[in-house]
């Protein structure tokens, strides 16, 4: 396994720097799987360790040495993983499934206090060292903290998504009331983990990120149309769900009305079309921005849609990465800041389509200072 210390380029890792590798995503979509597997498993685990002849006491000494894993997991998050980083990830998997495995042949294993708090320090381990390996590897690119809180605010999303892994953990144990199913299923998630991170060599990050741009010609937008485009349908989704409930409210049968399904396709179309367009957008404005200056704070377009529709909390991360960097143009440029990152902040989560419409404005003044200093440099230079 190579070494990863070596020493740490003078270059500053931005947040599209980090979008822009495979190690990122590979940390991302195991550490996801990682978490939805485990939460899974541990919902359903005292149901089968019941069916087992388990007691409470015995059930309990799996979280105990699933509490000691996390100790474990901390050795291995700041002590290998500066060094070994891919060792120390996949290892802890690696024995995980092993003793996973000897639960499928030998099902009396589940009520061993031994084995179950061998396999709750393992278990344990392995939920600790990403979260923890993860920061390291982040660090060690010396971004911004801005840079720094967005990249980890992403991968911190894997933990809300695993929350819905018990409904998927509980059917599985629905089909044959036995832990086969589950542990097969905790099983795979491990194994594609490992099959992730295997191609990602080196995670540290601390060697100069590589460069990349795809410029496109700017060009203004009215702030108020993109944003009004875009809140439109959760406005008209909401005003439909109150007709309803209204009508419903006054014994009115509308659910199976040909008006009510012509303005419920109307308003699905509605939302598909801004779909698109919010799509178009984010494609557009990191191409927009990189043509008036390039940045390795910017994303290629294509990756920026991407993550924007696909990841989630994606879109609020990348509209606070570009309100930074617009106020950090107008700030090298001789002027104020363009954006209240504060406020920016609080609509990205709240509602979004304001927050588009601030970076449009924000991205429309910048396109004009960018104009005025060339204008301003031609004019010095004839005079010289």
């Amino acid at each position: 396994m190579e070494n990863t210390s070596a020493p740490s380029s003078n270059i500053e890792w931005t947040l599209a720097d980090f979008l822009s590798t495979y190690r990122y995503w590979a940390v991302f979509f195991s550490s996801l799987l990682l978490a939805i597997g485990g939460q899974g498993f541990s919902t359903v685990f005292p149901l089968i360790s019941q069916m087992a002849g388990s007691s409470a006491q015995t059930i309990g000494i799996f979280y105990f040495g699933s509490t000691l894993g996390w100790v474990a997991g901390a050795f291995l998050g700041f002590i290998v993983a500066s060094r070994h980083g891919r060792s120390a990830l996949i290892s802890p998997i690696l024995v995980c499934a092993i003793v996973a495995i000897s639960f499928l042949p030998a099902p009396a294993l589940w009520g061993s206090p031994a084995f179950l708090f061998l396999f709750g320090v393992v278990f344990g381990t392995v939920r600790a060292v990403f979260p923890l390996a993860i920061a390291i590897f982040l660090v060690g690119g010396r971004p911004g903290k801005i840079d720094f809180g967005c990249a980890l605010t992403l991968l911190s999303t894997t933990i809300l998504i695993s929350a819905f892994a018990p409904i998927g953990a509980s059917w599985l144990y629905g089909l044959d009331l036995g832990a086969v199913p589950v542990v097969s299923a905790f099983l795979a998630c491990l194994l594609l983990a490992v099959i992730l991170l295997v191609p990602a060599g080196n995670l540290a990050f601390d060697e100069a990120p590589r460069p990349r741009h795809t410029p496109l010609a700017p060009r203004r937008r009215s702030p108020l149309l993109v944003a009004v485009i875009l809140v439109m349908p959760p406005i008209l989704i909401f005003l439909m769900a109150i007709g309803v409930h209204l009508f419903q409210a006054n014994d009115a049968d509308v659910t199976s009305s040909p008006v009510t399904l012509l303005l419920a396709l109307l308003v699905f179309g509605i939302a598909v079309a801004a779909f698109i367009y919010l799509a178009y957008w984010v494609y557009r404005i990191h191409g927009e921005l990189a043509g008036a200056a390039r940045s390795q704070r910017l994303l290629t377009p294509l990756a920026g849609m991407l993550i924007a529709i696909l990841v989630p909390l994606g879109l609020p991360v990348l509209v606070m990465t570009l309100g930074d960097l617009l106020n950090d143009r107008a700030r090298d440029r001789g002027h104020g800041s363009l954006i209240s990152i504060a406020w920016l902040g609080i609509w990205s989560f709240i509602l979004p389509p304001v927050a588009i419409g601030m970076i449009q404005n924000a991205a429309n003044e910048s396109y004009g200072m960018g104009s005025d200093r060339r204008n301003s440099d031609s004019t010095v230079a004839v005079f010289r």
